[in-house]
């Protein structure tokens, strides 16, 4: 189990309640990591907090009577709402245009999220693991002025996305991976690390200047886009709401 899937499965957990497998094993799991267990803590604390505030609550003694009254109001609204929208072919077109919008919502999602080229960035982004730091080069520039500096060392058609063209760089090598050129640099933001490649050399598909697709291997997260062949990661130890937290923060592109 992953660090972050047991963190979300145990914001279920309930002392001295019955739960589900996952979540019981997802506390099992958080007994054996320091930080997911002050996590839990936390989470268990917050939780009475919460029901120790609801128990304090008072509400009004004619409270029952004035929810009854809305309650017939809002009813008496649905049921005139009810009757133009009953017939059945109003409710046939509506059903199907649900259903038409979940199918493509599905397969959109689907294809995104298991893009072509998916396993070799999983293993790109897991190898950050195994670094020491002693790989990359010291440099002090930006990630948009880095290309000179890259193209020295034998790889070509650098280029940066506008919206991480500011970030400050403090390392960066060329490298292969399964044989192909990968140019990484290290972000001072948050242990960044970015790499660039060849999205046909990897076999990746996304789509076209689309935005960041955000995915995680192991302790770490990536989050992934494309401009025509070239792909872009940024990668780091953390979670899936870390990186979106991070995204969010970047200049609009």
């Amino acid at each position: 189990m992953k660090p972050q899937t047991a963190e979300s499965l145990f914001r279920c957990y309930r002392p001295g309640k019955p739960g589900d497998g996952k979540t019981q094993k997802a506390v099992k799991f958080a007994g054996k990591d320091p930080e997911l267990h002050q996590k839990l803590r936390e989470q268990m604390q917050f939780d009475e907090q919460i029901v120790d505030v609801i128990h304090y609550l008072s509400p009004p003694e004619d409270l029952r009577k004035k929810l009854a009254a809305r309650s017939a109001e809002a009813s008496a609204e649905k049921t005139r709402l009810r009757r133009h929208i009953i017939h059945p072919a109003v409710l046939t077109a509506i059903l199907g245009l649900l259903l038409l919008a979940g199918v493509i919502g599905f397969f959109v999602k689907e294809r995104m999220e298991n893009f072509p080229g998916r396993e070799r960035v999983e293993g790109l982004l897991g190898s950050a693991a195994k670094m020491t730091g002693d790989e990359l080069e010291s440099v002090e520039t930006t990630t948009s002025q880095l290309g000179d500096w890259l193209y020295m060392r034998g790889f070509e058609g650098y280029e940066a996305p506008p919206e991480i063209a500011a970030l400050p760089v403090i390392g960066s090598r060329v490298f292969r991976y399964d044989g192909r050129a990968v140019a990484q640099a290290a972000i001072d933001q948050h242990a960044s690390l970015l790499y660039e490649f060849q999205a046909s050399e990897f076999g990746v598909e996304l789509p076209p200047d689309g935005g960041w697709l955000v995915l995680t291997e192991e302790a770490w997260v990536g989050a992934i886009r494309q401009r025509g062949d070239r792909c872009f990661l940024l990668a780091f130890r953390g979670t899936k709401d870390e990186m979106n937290e991070f995204l969010k923060n970047l200049p609009k592109k």
